[in-house]
């Protein structure tokens, strides 16, 4: 065998990164199918394929595991909602587009998980301390690519903030609504009136190229 064959053999480096990418999919995807309360380490380990050592080396617990994962889910979602707002600056996207982009994350995997761990928080004050500046940084990106996506129209920073919070607010209280009613054509209107409110108001409209 040439030596341009052998394949070269993964660091240490990489090998800890592999398995802590592992075992971050694996809670994510447990999270997601049975819920915090139902999931356990041992089934995390097995999703991930490695040893109860192995997880224990890498993370001090489920909590911790938790915490990790909601980082990694949070820090994604951060980027793909950078990427779409980048899509409206550039006219690719319109504002009713971007809207309804938003709503399919925060109605799907994005939210149920998040589900998930802030209803655990409310009684694990260990695990809402963790949390806590995980989900400041998310909002704070948010607030960072709200305020690109606006930048150049009128309004100050705080209204657009605003404008910002109060539309994630209806799509979380629409993706609560969600678990017991299934009603596309309903949040199509709330999703509708809320795009047309935004559109509506001085400044809050993508600035454009």
């Amino acid at each position: 065998m040439s030596r341009a064959a052998v394949k070269p053999r993964r660091t240490q480096e990489q090998r800890t990164a592999e398995t802590r990418a592992r075992l971050i999919a694996a809670t994510l995807d447990l999270l997601m199918e049975r819920g915090y309360a139902r999931t356990t380490t041992a089934e995390i380990a097995e999703r991930a394929g490695v040893t109860r050592g192995a997880l224990n080396h890498h993370f001090t617990g489920k909590d911790d595991l938790v915490v990790h994962s909601v980082e990694h889910q949070l820090r994604t979602s951060t980027g793909e909602i950078r990427a779409l707002a980048e899509l409206v600056r550039n006219g690719s996207l319109a504002l009713p587009g971007f809207i309804d982009r938003l709503w399919e994350m925060f109605s799907g995997r994005l939210f149920l998980i998040t589900l998930e761990h802030v209803t655990e928080a409310r009684h694990n004050a260990a695990l809402r301390e963790a949390l806590v500046p995980v989900v400041r940084e998310f909002h704070a990106a948010l607030d960072a690519t709200w305020r690109d996506l606006f930048r150049g129209n009128d309004a100050p920073d705080r209204e657009v903030e605003t404008a910002l919070n109060a539309t994630l607010c209806l799509l979380r209280g629409m993706g609560v609504q969600s678990i017991l009613r299934h009603d596309p054509v309903y949040y199509r209107r709330l999703a509708d009136y809320w795009t047309a409110m935004l559109s509506g108001r001085p400044g809050i409209a993508p600035a454009g190229p």
